[in-house]
């Protein structure tokens, strides 16, 4: 802690970018800048992950009212996410490209 307080996820950010810039091991790093070896090592892992995880998604295209008859479609699941938009799912689906499309949808800004 500094100052008696926890840092952000932006100040880790900060300094796992420092470190990974620096021509320091990460361990001597934290040393230099009173920061725990582990903790730092943690939040550069976790980043990596979360960035390996975003690198993942599908791109999404949002089509308004795109003509067809949703009452002809054989629908067997419904999925109401929380931003109102729903989704469609057969029974047949891809579990993991079902969660990277709602993972893409619930993140995005639209």
């Amino acid at each position: 802690m500094r100052n008696g307080r926890k840092r952000t996820r932006a100040e880790w950010t900060k300094l796992v970018e420092e470190s990974q810039a620096s021509d320091l091991t990460q361990k001597a790093f934290a040393q230099r800048r009173g920061l725990s070896p582990t903790t730092l090592s943690w939040w550069a892992s976790r980043l990596r992950r979360e960035a390996q995880e975003q690198a993942s998604l599908v791109a999404v295209d949002i089509v308004e009212g795109s003509g067809e008859d949703t009452a002809t479609r054989t629908v067997d699941f419904r999925v109401e996410l929380a931003s109102g938009r729903t989704v469609l799912v057969p029974a047949a689906f891809d579990a993991a490209a079902l969660r990277r499309l709602v993972t893409a949808l619930e993140s995005s800004a639209c």
